[in-house]
């Protein structure tokens, strides 16, 4: 329904209809009769009665609307997203049942709405994504507050209205203020929107552009990891971009599977590089009784140290010996 028609249909619905004066009984005892009818002239009257209160009736209505005090039905068809999205893919676990609550109980708050800036007749979300969403798939109309906001408006009651519910994830917040400001919105906007000072905003956007978007897009919203955790992965992960064997983790059967913080458990743990634990030094003792080498296993090293001042010129000799020495080796593995 478009806002015109709807505007006509709340004026006729809140206009009354006065009732009818009966005409006046002819006058008794030689009243004279007035000139023309006075039957016309009391109709004339309520129309132009009629007419001056539609007049008001609208301009209140215009006002309501204006301030927002007016909550409509709008057809879900006619609205479309808000002009920065705020939740990333996958932060949604709860839509069923929120859909089968509204399905059960109604709608009970409603949405945030301004009149698009580009397309008439149609409108814009500032908040209640999930709502228009939920009705939109449950074929019913959603109840929303329509505003004259401007660009900066919208983003600030978006930001509000998810800050007072808590319900964006931190690295969604970090998203939506990076977002904001591609947009080239001014940082006291943003600021404004997320309910944060100079200090926590920067913090929010460095952290976001320091993660390459493909890792935290795969990784998603993840709302038990905070602000440390992320630092943390930023720290691991240096100037170096996923490639590798993070690459292969992002397309693994069981990262794909995983909750979006088991995915970010999952990431962390392929970047963090743990000390290899050394075994402690063996000596190797020649059968003449001299003290060749130091043996040292560490991880998946073998570490051979020959003394020299004990047997010089010993390495020259063994490092010439290797090709003879793994030839020998690989004849032996491949005879068993």
């Amino acid at each position: 329904m478009g806002r015109k028609n709807l505007l006509a249909d709340l004026i006729e619905g809140s206009s009354t209809d006065q009732p009818a004066a009966s005409n006046p009984a002819p006058a008794e005892r030689g009243a004279m009769p007035t000139l023309g009818s006075r039957g016309a002239v009391g109709a004339m009257s309520r129309s132009l009665e009629q007419l001056s209160a539609e007049r008001d009736a609208a301009k209140a209505l215009s006002a309501r609307l204006a301030n927002g005090e007016a909550v409509l039905e709008i057809d879900t068809n006619l609205i479309d997203d808000s002009i920065v999205p705020d939740r990333m893919e996958g932060s949604d676990a709860g839509f069923t049942a929120f859909k089968e609550s509204i399905r059960e109980k109604g709608q009970l708050v409603p949405a945030l709405l301004r009149p698009h800036p580009a397309h008439q007749d149609r409108y814009q979300i500032a908040y209640g994504h999930r709502r228009v969403r939920a009705l939109r798939e449950l074929g019913r109309p959603v109840r929303a507050v329509v505003q004259n906001l401007s660009d900066d408006d919208l983003v600030i009651a978006q930001g509000k209205e998810n800050g007072e519910r808590e319900d964006l994830s931190f690295i969604e917040r970090a998203r939506y203020a990076t977002l904001l400001e591609d947009r080239n919105f001014k940082r006291d906007t943003i600021m404004a929107a997320l309910s944060v000072d100079k200090t926590e905003l920067s913090r929010l956007i460095s952290i976001y552009r320091a993660v390459p978007a493909k890792l935290s897009d795969a990784i998603g919203p993840a709302p038990k990891v905070g602000r440390r955790r992320w630092m943390e992965l930023v720290d691991r992960l240096g100037e170096k971009k996923p490639a590798g064997k993070l690459e292969g983790l992002l397309s693994s059967q069981p990262f794909v599977a995983a909750n979006t913080d088991d995915r970010f458990a999952m990431v962390l743990s392929a970047v963090t590089v743990r000390p290899v634990k050394a075994t402690k030094a063996t000596t190797w003792t020649a059968a003449d009784g001299k003290k060749i080498a130091k043996v040292e296993r560490a991880g998946d090293r073998f570490i051979l140290a020959l003394d020299e001042k004990v047997a010089p010129a010993f390495g020259d000799f063994v490092l010439d010996k290797l090709p003879e020495l793994y030839d020998a080796f690989r004849h032996t593995k491949e005879g068993t």
